[in-house]
């Protein structure tokens, strides 16, 4: 039946993003879940080049800050961030920086979301 059961978890989903031309395809998932899918979690993890989406103020940031509102978490790699020479003061305010993107991607499937490379 299309009714889910109470044992039936959530679907979790971890999109992640390595490089800025990852964002568009990411971003477009993320805003179509959380339109068609409210209760899917969903989380994005940017490490590596991915990071620079994180900064300045454009189209893609806009869509960011609306999936965001909806319940989408965004994860920066520190790492990455470091390497790049971006502050973490730089961040959106709904950006949580974690250590590193690779363990948060492992951890992530650990929870029991699925990985996804859009």
């Amino acid at each position: 039946s299309a009714q889910t059961s109470p044992t039936t978890r959530p679907l979790k989903i971890v999109l992640h993003v390595s490089d800025p031309d990852g964002w568009p395809p990411a971003l477009s998932n993320a805003r179509n879940l959380a339109q068609k899918y409210p209760e899917v979690k969903v989380r994005v993890v940017a490490d590596g080049s991915g990071v620079y989406g994180y900064q300045g103020s454009n189209d893609i940031v806009s869509v960011m800050a609306m999936t965001a509102k909806a319940g989408v978490e965004f994860q920066a790699c520190h790492n990455a961030l470091d390497e790049k020479q971006i502050p973490v003061t730089s961040l959106a305010t709904y950006v949580k920086v974690v250590p590193a993107g690779v363990i948060a991607l492992a951890e992530a499937q650990r929870e029991g979301y699925a990985y996804v490379k859009p």
